[in-house]
């Protein structure tokens, strides 16, 4: 009875009977040209099932035995079309490659007319009292080695044209060896997030349980916002990780209450955001039109 056989009757039972119990689809997301893709968005929307392809592009994807094998997977990545795959598609294609093409830039060009800028800072600066954190996982969650994709953040005001020169972001507490997150940056509308406003991936490595504020520079990455966006959102997406030790998962960012300001968290990718008002410690270096 060879592999060939064993996957089409597992799909055949599925497909019969529903999922009786939680199932893992296994793969590895390439380019046009069989050139692997890193830490690719990976998701059932809406469906709090997702995750993330590794440095190699190879991905295990949980399926709970709530979802149906009708239920659509989409795969994203900053440069490429979105691609989306039925559950029963994904089982017959067990172990191989998902191949996603690439897409021309859609971000339009922005050019600062004006040649006076004013240096702004946008968003909080302080660390607080020490006395509010927004953590990623919880003291209940167990399976933090299984919980890539999580992206909290917070959303900023914008009244000027600005470029963005640094991101900057404190963490109160870290126990991992080795953390990467990515950086993202959204439209808001209605206070809900909508597309990305960035063509290029932003990874944030962190490594020896760092703590403190930790600077991005943003300069290579040319991103101009302009003031008719109002508002934006940015957040971090946890992608890796390896904890110190074996109990390790504690890792936050400091936070306050703030009427000012709002949070916005989705546990996987491709998940519903929730939002509640409050702040994050993190804020930009920006250059801004007066």
């Amino acid at each position: 009875m060879n592999n060939t056989y064993l996957t089409c009757l597992l799909f055949l039972i599925l497909v019969s009977n529903g999922f009786s119990q939680e199932i893992i689809l296994q793969g590895n997301v390439t380019d046009q040209n069989n050139e692997t893709l890193p830490f690719v968005n990976i998701g059932i929307p809406n469906k709090n099932t997702g995750t993330v392809s590794n440095e190699n592009g190879s991905f295990k994807l949980k399926i709970p035995s709530n979802i149906s094998e009708k239920d659509t997977v989409a795969f994203s990545y900053i440069g490429f079309k979105t691609l989306r795959k039925s559950v029963a598609d994904l089982i017959r294609q067990q172990g191989k490659s998902i191949r996603m093409e690439t897409e021309e830039n859609q971000l339009a060009e922005v050019v600062l007319e004006t040649k006076k800028f004013k240096n702004r800072k946008l968003g909080r600066t302080g660390k607080g009292l020490g006395f509010m954190h927004f953590n990623y996982y919880t003291a209940k969650e167990k399976e933090v080695d299984d919980r890539l994709s999580k992206e909290i953040g917070m959303n900023f005001k914008l009244k000027n044209n600005c470029r963005l020169e640094k991101f900057n972001f404190a963490i109160s507490t870290n126990e991992f060896e080795k953390l990467k997150l990515r950086l993202n940056i959204y439209s808001l509308k209605d206070g809900k997030p909508q597309k990305l406003m960035i063509s290029d991936n932003i990874i944030i490595e962190i490594t020896n349980e760092e703590t403190g504020w930790k600077s991005i520079d943003l300069d290579p990455y040319n991103i101009y916002l302009k003031k008719e966006l109002d508002e934006f959102l940015v957040t971090l997406q946890w992608i890796e990780s390896k904890k110190s030790k074996t109990k390790s998962k504690f890792f936050a960012i400091p936070a306050s209450k703030s009427p000012l300001h709002k949070t916005y968290s989705r546990q996987k990718a491709m998940d519903e955001w929730k939002s509640q008002t409050g702040s994050l410690s993190m804020y930009l270096d920006a250059r801004c039109s007066r």
